[in-house]
């Protein structure tokens, strides 16, 4: 009975209220949604078991299955010494130009990006190697650390990504397998930019090429030596878009490749295996306790259409779709310094993705943006996460690093642009995947 004097504006107020409190108190984001949920459910006849219920069901989506395959795959990876070889091939084919350790270091991160689907993981296999590298042949240190923390960034943009699985659960009407190619030409386009910054940086400050020239039985004895890792994204991914494997099934097949490469080149222990299923299994749990609560949070926002009840007040300010993703990807710089990607995808979705819609804003679109917003994030502090691990990889002051890192962050804000004038670069991919 009390439940039923509560009307919509209430439950509104409580449900934001309360996650506000929360959030502002340092509680984790995954507990912050439960709280909320809770308060929420106290003033509706819906039975507190809908909460567990909920929990269960979110935390159990098939599709959630593939994150923490590809983050076993990528740690099994990093183990064998695959990723060595990797940059090998990339190191004798551009390392002989002003900034070519730079760019080595980016395509290096493009193409480990397709094997981890993790920002920081990719930032740490990378990093590892090329930072002392870059420092060894007279670059900055703290460039060379922005350069791989930046690098790292398109772990989450170029396919296989974790935050596009994610987002793609809470939209229930994206494909996983449509998204992932839609990722497939701004992943190529800002590689292409971030490699003509470093080139160019390069070549105006004068930092010291690799002293060896290109030569193709070299380049080809490289690409030999690392045609396991290679053929890596060709057979996991090709099986995706083939459709001949779902996401998921995708990622226990990497799994098992790593596994196998590292058993071919007798890189990979028993205690590597577990020291990695370890780090998956830490990965993947920080993962599910943020998923099961926000699915209970958004189904209660979507129960009582607090979405629509935020969208007419959005709708207010303006109805010019460029403006309002404008202004969104303002808010989400400010949210990115302190929210972690997927904790902001699985709550800003639900709020903010019924708006565009209604604007005529292609979801596909919105997702891709919404991606590369969280790239920004992992760039700028105090909670940067590849700033962090490039920092630590180079034992340079993250202030330092964050300096050096403004000169991408601008690229990055300057792309942001470009997909929000031209969606098409964003949706072109998409019906060929989802098809």
């Amino acid at each position: 009975m009390i439940a039923e004097l509560f009307t919509e504006a209430h439950i509104t107020g409580v449900v934001f209220g309360s996650l506000g409190i929360a959030l502002l108190l340092g509680v984790p984001i995954g507990y912050s949604l439960g709280i909320a949920t809770l308060c929420g459910l106290l003033l509706t006849p819906i039975p507190l078991v809908y909460m567990a219920q909920t929990l269960y069901t979110g935390a159990g989506l098939f599709p959630l299955i593939a994150i923490p395959g590809f983050i076993l795959a990528s740690e099994l990876m990093m183990r064998t010494g695959l990723t060595e070889r990797i940059v090998r091939v990339a190191y004798i084919l551009v390392g002989n130009v002003p900034g070519g350790l730079a760019v080595v270091t980016i395509i290096s991160c493009a193409f480990f990006a397709s094997l981890s689907g993790s920002g920081p993981a990719t930032t740490a296999a990378i990093g590892s190697t090329m930072i002392p590298m870059m420092v060894r042949a007279g670059y900055p240190a703290p460039f060379a650390a922005a350069v791989a923390a930046t690098g790292g960034t398109l772990g989450i943009l170029i396919p296989p990504s974790n935050p596009m699985i994610v987002y793609a659960v809470m939209t229930k009407d994206v494909s996983v397998v449509g998204l992932f190619a839609a990722g497939i030409l701004p992943g190529l386009l800002l590689t292409g930019l971030l490699v003509a910054t470093c080139l160019f940086i390069g070549r105006r400050y004068g930092y010291k090429a690799t002293g060896e020239k290109f030569q193709i039985n070299a380049f080809l004895r490289a690409v030999w030596d690392a045609r396991v890792a290679l053929a890596m994204p060709v057979v996991v991914l090709g099986t995706i878009y083939t459709g001949a494997a779902t996401p998921t099934e995708s990622s226990m097949l990497a799994v098992i490749y790593a596994m196998v490469a590292g058993a071919v080149t007798r890189r990979l222990s028993f205690a590597d295996i577990a020291h990695s299923m370890v780090a998956a299994g830490k990965l993947t749990g920080a993962v599910l306790i943020i998923m099961g609560p926000a699915m209970a949070f958004g189904k209660l926002l979507t129960l009582y259409q607090i979405p629509e009840q935020i969208a007419s007040s959005f709708l207010q300010i303006t109805q010019d779709p460029i403006l309002m993703l404008m202004l969104f990807s303002a808010f989400m710089v400010l949210c990115g310094m302190f929210g972690e990607s997927l904790s902001l995808i699985v709550l800003l979705t639900p709020i903010f993705l019924p708006i565009f819609i209604k604007l005529g804003v292609d979801p596909v679109q919105f997702g891709i943006l919404f991606v590369v917003l969280c790239e920004v994030g992992f760039l700028t502090p105090p909670l940067g996460v590849t700033l962090f691990v490039a920092s630590a990889i180079s034992k340079v002051s993250i202030e330092q690093v964050s300096k050096a890192a403004l000169k991408f962050v601008a690229l990055l804000l300057a792309f942001v642009m470009l997909l929000i004038l031209l969606p098409w670069i964003s949706t072109v991919g998409y019906k060929w995947g989802a098809g």
